[in-house]
This record gives C-alpha cells, sequence and structure tokens, in this order.
C-alpha cells in the first residue's frame, strides 16, 4: 500500500470548479458556526468513519534560472516547469483504488520555442496486487507478499483521515467560506511557524541536488539567502455539511543561489572538498499543490481493464532476482 501512496502522491492531479469568496466567518461559533478547535475534532472523528472517496490534485514546480555574470538578465533566463496531474477513487471498505494522471515537462530557453514533454501513467491497486501501465502500453502486475488486510486494515490509504490529523496537528484560523464542489465549506488558513525553514530548506536542497547531479557534485545552499526570501502558505477547506476535509492548497516561493563546494572522487569514491566553491547563478522557485476530495461513501466498483489483470504477476523478491540475473549475464 505505501507503494500505491506514493504513486498517489507523485500522481497528485486537480481541477477545481466553482469557489465562491463568502464574508469571514471568525474563529468563534455563533448560531451553528463551529470554532477551529471544533472543527479539528469533528473533521478526524468523520474521517475515520470514511468508505470512500475520489481526489482531483496537481502540483507544479516552476523554477526560473538566472544566467550567470554579465548575462544575468530577464531575457537571458531560462525557465523549467513541471506539472503533474491526477484522477483517483479510492474504496476503502472494497480494498481497492485507481489513478491516472499525466505528467507535463516544459523548458523555456532564451531565444528558442518551448520545448514540452507528456507522459500519462494509469495504476490499480486492487486488495495485494498494484497494476501499472507503463508508457510502452505494457502492464506490470506487482503482488505483495503481504494479505490485502495487512496492507489496507490500518486505513493507511484514508488520504482524507491523513490530512484531517494533520489540520488537527497545526494551528489555524477561519478566513472565510467557499462552495467546493457544490459544498459549503468553511476556509482555513494553517498558521506556519518555524519549522517551515527547514522545508524550505529541503526543497530547496532537493532542487539543487538535482541540477548539480549529485551525488556527483555536493551543492550548498545559503540559508540566510533563503529564509529571508522564503514563504509558504496553506490552506485547508472543511465542509459544513459533514465536516470532512475538502480541499487542501499550499504555496511554497523562495529564491537562492547555490554553491558546488564538492565532488565525488573516482578514484576513492569518497566526497572531495574543492579548495574554491564554484558559484550558480540564482534560482527562483515556486512550489504549488492542490487536492480535492468528494463523492464521499458513494458505492464504488474498480475494475482493472482485462489485459492488466492477465499481465504476470511479479512479487518483489522475484523482481529483485530477475534483476540480479540479468546483471550477472554476460554481454
Amino acid at each position: 500500500m505505501k507503494k500505491l501512496l506514493l504513486v498517489l502522491m507523485l500522481l497528485v492531479a486537480v481541477a477545481i470548479s466553482g469557489c465562491m469568496d463568502k464574508s469571514p466567518s471568525g474563529n468563534g461559533s455563533s448560531g451553528s458556526e463551529k470554532s477551529v478547535g471544533e472543527l479539528k475534532t469533528l473533521a478526524v472523528k468523520s474521517a475515520e468513519d470514511l468508505k470512500s472517496y475520489s481526489l482531483k490534485s496537481s502540483a507544479s514546480q516552476t523554477l526560473v534560472l538566472s544566467a550567470v555574470g554579465i548575462n544575468d538578465t530577464p531575457e537571458n533566463a531560462t525557465t523549467v516547469k513541471q506539472s503533474v496531474e491526477t484522477l483517483a477513487s479510492v474504496n476503502l471498505s472494497g480494498f481497492e483504488a485507481s489513478a491516472s494522471g499525466s505528467t507535463t515537462n516544459e523548458v523555456m530557453l532564451p531565444g528558442t520555442p518551448a520545448n514540452s514533454s507528456t507522459t500519462e501513467a494509469n495504476v490499480y491497486q486492487m486488495g495485494n496486487s498494484t497494476y501499472v501501465k507503463g508508457e510502452d502500453g505494457k502492464w506490470t502486475h506487482l503482488l505483495d507478499p503481504r494479505t490485502a488486510e495487512e496492507i489496507w486494515g490500518q486505513g493507511d490509504n484514508n488520504q482524507v483521515r491523513a490530512l484531517a490529523n494533520t489540520f488537527n496537528a497545526s494551528q489555524a484560523e477561519i478566513v472565510g467560506s467557499e462552495s467546493i464542489e457544490g459544498m459549503d465549506a468553511y476556509k482555513l488558513k494553517v498558521i506556519t511557524g518555524s519549522a517551515e525553514s527547514e522545508s524550505l530548506y529541503n526543497a530547496a536542497f532537493s532542487i539543487a541536488a538535482q541540477l548539480t547531479q549529485y551525488p556527483m557534485l555536493m551543492p550548498s545552499i545559503n540559508r540566510s539567502e533563503l529564509n529571508a526570501t522564503g514563504s509558504t502558505e496553506k490552506l485547508v477547506w472543511i465542509s459544513k455539511e459533514n465536516y470532512l476535509p475538502v480541499k487542501y492548497q499550499s504555496r511554497m516561493a523562495f529564491e537562492m543561489t547555490p554553491e558546488i563546494i564538492a565532488g565525488l572522487d573516482p578514484n576513492t569514491g569518497q566526497m572531495k572538498m574543492f579548495n574554491e566553491s564554484v558559484r550558480l547563478g540564482k534560482i527562483s522557485a515556486v512550489i504549488e499543490t492542490s487536492d480535492t476530495y468528494y463523492d464521499f461513501n458513494k458505492q464504488v466498483k474498480i475494475t482493472p481493464p482485462a489485459e492488466a489483470l492477465q499481465s504476470p504477476a511479479v512479487t518483489p523478491a522475484s523482481a529483485a532476482t530477475s534483476a540480479s540475473t540479468s546483471a550477472a549475464a554476460p554481454a
């Protein structure tokens, strides 16, 4: 199930319709209005007994890479954008889930037309079987040696409950209300604290590591620059009808100027520090995610295509053995 959760997180997708701002309702509970504390308790309780739900979510990362030296002008900047969109259905009581999504990569170099590519993926989770359709159109059947009850029994695939628990552990304030998927909902802003600086650093280092092909080259991030330019916003919407989380949205933005401080020594296999660091161009980053949950407790039956069900099962052990055999085979 952890494999499925990872796939669903990587394939996250969003299409949100009909959001209408209303006047803020405040933190107090006047009449039928609920306080933040009451909403936390109700959200956790409502999510515990969830039988099924659907998910629309998206994630995007936009990087603007400045040139180094005298060429550092907006006209000479390179923009790299990656976006992921996904639709998913989860039948918690039936131990079934499906997700389909697409990933688009776009690179805009100075003076050249934009270059983009899109890949698609389809995933089905049926009990302890995961069916994945690759880019070649062929299906792979991954069979978990654990039973379906062992995988699903703890409710690990209940992302609505996970969001409710995260909301319950956070400080928040009510900033208004909106209609999400036709459902009236409280709109709350999650109050971010000092822990967000660590999240900013982890996101920045991950980007710098990709650009420098770490561990071939080791980047270094200036935390002062990162904290001075970084910002994080998190919003969550709680239904006024059933008190379930119906939407989550986040935005992280920052600037950094990484430096390469070390490289992998091919003779020793160890990282070797440089006598002088190599300064890269400034990088501006914006990372956004949005998840919308709907169709709570609706009857759903998930059925993979016949060709997926007919694909031979591969267990983690047999996959590792096959890979080892292929590596040892003579060229």
